[in-house]
């Protein structure tokens, strides 16, 4: 293993303690366990490296599952977990849920150390960083001898779920960001589309004169939207996918932060900050749009549970609107991966391909926390186009933006978290804001192509 890389990422995690509280549909929460165990983060003894062992004949083969999901996305894993557990007649999964804030430290941790579980979530823009210090383990395998179907993911989710043409991870959503709406509000406005939607127009301009007029109309704070840590992210990088940028060129060496692109997305922001249609110093958007302190708010589809649990709040969920030249928006997936582990057997490999594909077929109950499923198929289906909402931004994952596949993301987080909050604060202007995501992240990526 390429132990430079491992400290340079595990001192990563630990400068970005707390931005995994704030990714997509991660929340914190304390361990809990599925399946009749606490699943646990110690070496359960399992068989010497190299074995082909299986389980005693009528025995079931025991596996261990960690994700980084609580409050409703824990409890709709853990009742697809207890689901499966009950129909296979050869696999029994232990789940094991860890605090998100903790949890990429600990699963890197127990990486380097042969205590990693057999199957754990990963965000699809790492998997190339724990590829390339080889961490995981490669599926194309294990998933043809379980006649796994790649061709029936989004074709956004089968470029993005491989390195150098071979597949690493297994993806189960599609998380990305929305617009949501008061549709009480709206409809006193006269903004209310017949079939319950609204529509905002395409363009830059049209963009700020709708929400003008909703600022002027309504009374109240056009847009909320947290004024740090992530949300600036996905705005911003929606944004910059837009007008046609991206953080860096295809061979993650080289920093395109100093783009046109960029400085448009940071411009549009800024004015959309200044015209106070999304004021700064926000501490909790989701609060002030359930509060019908704002109209309509600026947040993630994982969202949508929270919105749906708020008493008195009736909601739309849209796409993100198209400012730019080109439809795009950020987001990102919960994938499943099989860490490398010197005590993984044979049979263990089999049953977490088993678990893994079933998951993904079975993604409709998992739409419930808001998330595009991962197979057509499933957002085909009845059970997810009966999910309220889902079927006005479903589209959108044909246009998904997922950071690049490169190493680095985590450190371009944390930069970006940083100098976005500085930037909407108003301590920087878009010039400096421009010119240090440049340079660190072109720092960033010299450390790992060195």
């Amino acid at each position: 293993m390429k132990k430079r890389n491992l400290v340079k990422k595990m001192t990563a995690l630990v400068l970005t303690g707390t931005m995994m509280a704030s990714l997509a549909a991660c929340g914190g929460g304390q361990g809990a366990a599925s399946g009749g165990t606490s699943g646990g983060t110690e070496n359960t003894g399992k068989a010497a490296e190299g074995a082909d062992t299986a389980a005693p004949s009528g025995e079931k083969t025991k596996i261990t599952y960690w994700a980084p999901f609580s409050g409703g996305d824990g409890d709709i894993m853990t009742a697809l977990v207890d689901e499966f557990n009950a129909q296979s007649p050869t696999t029994e999964v232990e789940f094991m849920i860890i605090k998100s804030e903790e949890y990429y430290t600990k699963l890197l941790a127990a990486m380097t150390s042969d205590s990693a579980p057999t199957v754990a979530v990963n965000h699809i823009t790492r998997i190339k960083e724990y590829v390339t210090d080889e961490l995981l383990e490669p599926l194309d395998s294990l998933a043809a001898d379980a006649s796994v179907d790649w061709t029936g993911f989004t074709k956004r989710l089968q470029e993005a779920s491989k390195v150098d043409g071979t597949h690493y991870c297994m993806p189960m959503d599609t998380h990305l960001l929305l617009m949501h709406f008061n549709t009480d509000e709206f409809g006193k406005m006269g903004l209310l589309e017949d079939d319950g939607t609204v529509v905002v127009p395409d363009g830059e301009e049209a963009f700020f004169e709708y929400f003008e007029k909703v600022k002027a109309d309504s009374g109240k704070m056009p847009l909320s939207g947290t004024s740090m840590n992530g949300l600036p992210m996905y705005v911003w990088y929606t944004l910059l996918t837009q007008f046609g940028g991206d953080v860096c060129d295809a061979d993650g060496k080289t920093a395109t932060l100093d783009s046109d692109a960029n400085r448009k997305a940071l411009e549009i922001m800024m004015r959309m900050v200044d015209s106070e249609i999304w004021p700064k110093n926000q501490k909790n958007g989701a609060e002030l749009f359930t509060g019908n302190v704002a109209v309509a708010t600026i947040n993630g589809d994982w969202a949508i549970p929270t919105f749906e649990g708020t008493n008195g709040l009736n909601f739309v969920s849209m796409s993100f609107p198209q400012l730019g030249t080109t439809k795009s928006v950020y987001a990102d997936s919960h994938t499943l991966v099989m860490p490398k582990n010197a005590n993984l057997t044979d049979a263990e490999k089999t049953s977490a391909m088993e678990f893994m594909k079933w998951i993904t077929d079975n993604t409709g109950k998992w739409a419930k926390s808001g998330h595009i499923p991962s197979r057509t198929s499933v957002m085909e289906s009845e059970e997810f186009k009966a999910l309220p909402y889902r079927e006005n931004y479903a589209d959108s994952a044909n246009y998904a933006k997922f950071y690049p596949q490169v190493c680095g993301v985590a450190g371009l987080t944390e930069m970006t978290y940083r100098e976005l909050a500085a930037m909407i604060a108003g301590e920087q202007d878009v010039q400096a804001t421009m010119d240090h995501m440049q340079e660190q992240f072109q720092e960033i990526l010299d450390s790992y192509n060195r």
